[in-house]
């Protein structure tokens, strides 16, 4: 893929993104009660997240009680890396749902909107391939507070669009996190995260009801295709 990073620079970067996100989870703010468990319970099918150092972090058996996950974030992953493992960390699994999110590295790096963009469609494209019958949800890019974030949010929101109107011709749901997480400034809400990147408590809170809710339509329509 264009802008595409050497091995090297991807582990320094996700060392450097892991050590900020041990030191936003050692100060974060007091951890609010978990959401209530949601209409999956005793549903018996697998979700994969998909993801970079935001999916890693989020602890899934917190924030989706009663769900069979699989965390499959890696911290300072592209959507380029993201698409060399889709096969292994997704696809093998055949699961039922699966939850994409990745990009905000590539920003960071300078990967052009067009590159992230045909990377998160090839990953759709790829599971939809191999898995007719998973059902695959693209979350929306989160804002960002800090990181100049001005820039980098401007690419967050002309990504988001493209993502939005690909997902009826890809055949992906859209869940638009972005809203939930974003001040009326366009940038991350203040507490939602101390870094300004990776989700405190309260900002996993915040995008938990936009994310539940696609899961849930996602296993609807799983149930009703089979």
């Amino acid at each position: 893929m264009g802008g595409k990073l050497s091995r090297t620079a991807l582990a320094l970067l996700g060392v450097a993104l892991g050590v900020a996100g041990m030191l936003y989870a050692g100060s974060a703010m007091p951890r609010r009660d978990p959401p209530a468990v949601s209409d999956w319970t005793g549903w018996d099918g697998t979700v994969v997240f998909l993801g970079d150092s935001i999916t890693e972090f989020c602890d899934l058996e917190r924030y989706y009680p009663g769900l069979t996950a699989v965390n499959r974030g890696i911290s300072g992953d592209t959507t380029g890396g993201m698409l060399e493992r889709v096969d292994a960390d997704v696809c093998a699994l055949a699961p039922a749902v699966a939850v994409v999110h990745g990009g905000i590295n590539d920003i960071f790096l300078g990967v052009d909107d067009d590159t992230v963009v045909e990377d998160l469609l090839a990953i759709v494209g790829r599971i939809r391939q191999a898995l007719p019958d998973t059902q695959v949800i693209v979350q929306s890019l989160y804002p960002v507070s800090g990181y100049g974030a001005e820039t980098v949010n401007g690419h967050v929101r002309a990504v988001n669009e493209r993502l939005r109107e690909q997902a009826d011709q890809a055949g992906y749901a859209y869940a638009d996190v972005y809203a939930a997480l974003a001040a009326e400034d366009g940038q991350l809400t203040p507490g939602y995260a101390d870094d300004g990147l990776h989700p405190s408590d309260a900002g996993y809170t915040a995008a938990q009801p936009v994310l539940a809710q696609a899961i849930k339509e996602a296993i609807a329509r799983w149930e009703q295709e089979r």
